[in-house]
C-alpha cells in the first residue's frame, strides 16, 4: 500500500482532486474532512457529491488507512436504495479519499431531536417506517455476495441515530460502514476489542465476542426504534462502564412503555422481541424484524410515503433546507471563500431528549477512548478494583460525528465471587408457544413476546393469552395459590388454514419500476402472468434513477389474469 507523503497540502475550494472539483467543507471531525465536490463529464453531465478523506494527523497511521480504505472496499459493494453509495476511492498528493452519494438531509439524532423541541415528536408509524427502510438496507448489506459470488458477511456494528440519515425528500439511507465486519476486509477486529457506540451494542458484542452475525444489527435496529418511538434514550448514564454493565448483565430490558405508556402495546412487544438478549429468541435476521414491522404497520392503517416522510422533513428544517441550498447554489457558482461555514453541523448535545450528555473520556489520535480492563465480563469488578488505566494520547476533544469507542482488553483477572442476594418469594408464570414469536398478554395487559417469564404475579387467577400471525390465538386461566410457586405453560397455536385460491397479475409501467409486495422482490417491469393469492395487494414500486418511489393497489381475482399498463 502506498504510503501518504508527511507533507500532505491543504485542500481549498477550487482544488481539483481526480474526477472532482471541490466547492466547500461539510465538516471536519477527529478523523476525515467532508468536503462537497462536483462532478463534471461529456455532454452536460454534472453531479454533486461528497469527498472524504483522511485528516494530515492520522495519514501516516497505517492501521486507520487500512480501515478507512476498507469502508470503501465494502460499501462500493452494496448497492441499495437505503444505503449511501459509494462511487469512487482515489489517491491525490498521498492523501487518501472517498467519493460518495451526497445527502441532503439530517441524520436521526438530528430528526428527533428537532422534532421533540418543536413540540412534534414523531409519530409511531413514522418512526416504524424509518426503522423498516433502515432494516431494508441492513437486509442487503448481511445477503449481499461479492463479485466471486460469495457471501460478503457484511455487518455494520455501527447501527445509530447517528449513521441514519433521513433526506429532504424522504429516503432513509444508512451511512458510515467503517467499522464494519466482513469477510474480505484487510482490518479485523482482534478478540476481546470492542468496536461501535456503547449504548447501541447487543450484549455479545459488549463482551467482546468475535463471532459476530446480523443478529448484532437487529439489536441496535431494536435500540434505535425504542428510542424513537419513547423520545428517550435507553440507556440514560453517565458513563459509558455503566451500559457495558447493563447489557452484559442477565437483567431484561426495560419496555418501551415504561418510559411513554402512549406506545403501542403490540408495536412494544415487537421492539422487546429485537431487543431480547438471548440470541435465540430475538429475530433471527433484519429481514424478519422488518417483517414483524411491516404487519403492525399494515394493522395499523400504512405507513407513510417516501414523499409524506420528505414533507415531515420540510416542515421540521425550513429554514435549515433555504440556508443550505443557497450555500450550495453559491458554491456551485464559485462564490464561497475558504471559510469556517459548515454545511453539516452534527448535534452537541445528547442524541435524544432525557439523555445525557456525550461523552467525552479520554481520547487517541484516532479519536478512540481506550481503557485498560480486564475483561468485557468483569467491568464492575475491575473499576471498583481501580483497575482501570486511562491513558491520553493527545490532546484534541472528541470528533461531532461520534466515530468508534475501541475497548482493548489487556489481561484477565479472577471473576468476582458472587454473594446470594436475599430475594422476595414471588410467584411467576413461565409461557412458552408453538410455535415461538408469539405476543403475549396476561389480563389483557401486553407483556412480550414468548418464550417469556411474568415476574411478580398475584395470587388468584391470571387469564395468559397468545397471537401469531398466520395463525389462531390461544386464551388459557391459570391459578396462582402459593407464594413464590412458579408455574410454566406452553400453548400451542392452531394454524390458520390458507386461501389457496390464485390469481394472475400482467404488469407494464413507463417507465419500468422494480416491483415488490410486503418485502419480497417480484420483479422489474414488466411483469408477465405472476401468480398471486387472489384479493387486494399493495405493491411497492421504485426506480431509483427516474426518482420513483411509490405504491399501488391491485386487485386480482382467483383463476383470472389481471392486466394493469401505468404511465409513472
Amino acid at each position: 500500500m502506498t504510503q501518504p507523503q508527511a507533507d500532505t497540502p491543504g485542500w481549498a475550494p477550487g482544488t481539483v482532486v481526480g474526477a472532482y472539483t471541490l466547492l466547500a467543507k461539510l465538516a471536519t471531525g477527529g478523523m476525515a474532512e467532508i468536503w462537497l465536490a462536483r462532478q463534471v463529464g461529456l455532454r452536460g453531465f454534472e453531479r454533486l457529491v461528497v469527498v472524504k478523506r483522511i485528516i494530515e494527523s492520522l495519514s501516516q497511521d497505517e492501521a486507520f488507512v487500512e480501515m478507512f480504505l476498507d469502508e470503501a472496499r465494502i460499501v462500493v459493494q452494496l448497492t441499495h436504495p437505503n444505503i449511501v453509495q459509494v462511487f469512487d476511492l482515489g489517491e491525490h498528493a498521498g492523501a487518501y479519499y472517498i467519493a460518495m452519494e451526497y445527502l441532503a438531509g439530517e441524520n436521526l439524532v438530528s430528526v428527533a431531536r428537532t422534532a421533540a423541541k418543536a413540540g412534534t415528536p414523531l409519530d409511531p408509524r413514522v418512526s416504524v417506517k424509518i426503522a423498516i427502510l433502515a432494516l431494508e438496507g441492513l437486509s442487503h448489506a448481511h445477503l449481499r455476495a461479492g463479485i466471486d459470488g460469495k457471501p460478503l458477511n457484511v455487518v455494520h456494528r455501527d447501527v445509530s441515530p447517528h449513521n441514519i440519515v433521513l433526506t429532504w425528500d424522504g429516503q432513509v439511507k444508512l451511512v458510515d460502514f467503517g467499522i464494519a465486519r466482513a469477510a474480505n476486509r484487510a482490518t479485523q477486529t482482534q478478540g476481546q476489542q470492542l468496536k461501535g457506540k456503547f449504548a447501541y451494542m447487543a450484549p455479545e458484542q459488549a463482551k467482546g465476542d468475535s463471532d459476530l452475525d446480523a443478529r448484532v444489527d437487529v439489536f441496535a435496529m431494536g435500540v434505535v426504534l425504542w428510542e424513537l418511538v419513547t423520545h428517550r434514550r435507553l440507556f440514560a448514564f453517565d458513563d459509558q462502564i455503566r451500559i457495558l454493565t447493563a447489557l452484559i448483565s442477565d437483567l431484561p430490558i426495560e419496555p418501551p412503555q415504561h418510559r411513554n405508556p402512549a406506545v403501542p402495546p403490540e408495536l412494544a412487544a415487537i421492539i422487546m422481541r429485537a431487543l431480547d438478549k438471548r440470541l435465540a429468541t430475538r429475530f433471527q435476521s433484519a429481514q424478519e424484524f422488518k417483517a414483524a414491522l411491516e404487519g403492525w404497520l399494515q394493522a395499523n392503517g400504512g405507513g407513510p410515503s417516501t414523499s409524506e416522510l420528505g414533507q415531515v422533513m420540510h416542515r421540521l428544517f425550513k429554514a435549515r433546507i433555504a440556508e443550505r441550498t443557497q450555500l450550495i447554489e453559491n458554491a456551485a457558482r464559485g462564490e464561497l471563500s475558504n471559510s469556517k461555514v459548515e454545511v453539516l453541523k452534527p448535534p452537541t448535545d445528547a442524541s435524544m431528549p432525557g439523555g445525557t450528555p456525550s461523552f467525552a473520556g479520554n481520547l487517541d489520535g484516532s479519536g478512540n477512548l481506550k481503557l485498560g480492563i480486564a475483561a468485557a465480563g468483569t467491568l464492575l469488578l475491575v473499576l471498583m478494583a481501580g483497575a482501570v488505566s486511562w491513558k491520553v494520547l493527545t490532546a484534541q476533544p472528541p470528533p461531532p460525528e461520534q466515530p468508534e469507542t475501541t475497548v482493548e482488553v489487556l489481561e484477565a483477572v479472577p471473576e468476582p465471587t458472587v454473594v446470594p442476594a436475599v430475594v422476595e418469594k414471588t410467584s411467576s408464570i413461565a409461557v412458552e408457544t408453538e410455535p415461538p414469536g408469539a405476543l403475549v398478554t396476561v389480563d389483557g395487559k401486553a407483556a412480550g413476546v414468548a418464550p417469556l417469564t411474568v415476574s411478580e404475579v398475584n395470587a388468584g387467577e391470571h387469564v395468559i393469552e397468545a397471537s401469531l400471525g398466520g395463525h389462531g390465538s390461544v386464551k388459557r386461566t391459570v391459578t396462582v395459590s402459593l407464594e413464590g410457586e412458579r408455574l410454566m405453560i406452553v400453548l400451542t397455536l392452531p394454524q390458520k388454514k390458507a386461501d389457496v385460491r390464485q390469481g394472475k397479475l400482467t404488469l407494464s409501467t413507463d417507465p419500468w419500476t422494480r416491483v415488490s409486495l410486503n418485502g419480497k422482490l417480484l420483479g422489474d417491469t414488466p411483469l408477465i402472468e405472476v401468480s398471486l393469492p387472489a384479493g387486494r395487494h399493495v405493491l411497492k414500486l421504485a426506480n431509483e434513477q427516474a426518482k420513483i418511489d411509490t405504491s399501488i393497489e391491485v386487485e386480482v381475482k382467483a383463476g383470472q389474469v389481471t392486466k394493469k399498463v401505468l404511465h409513472l
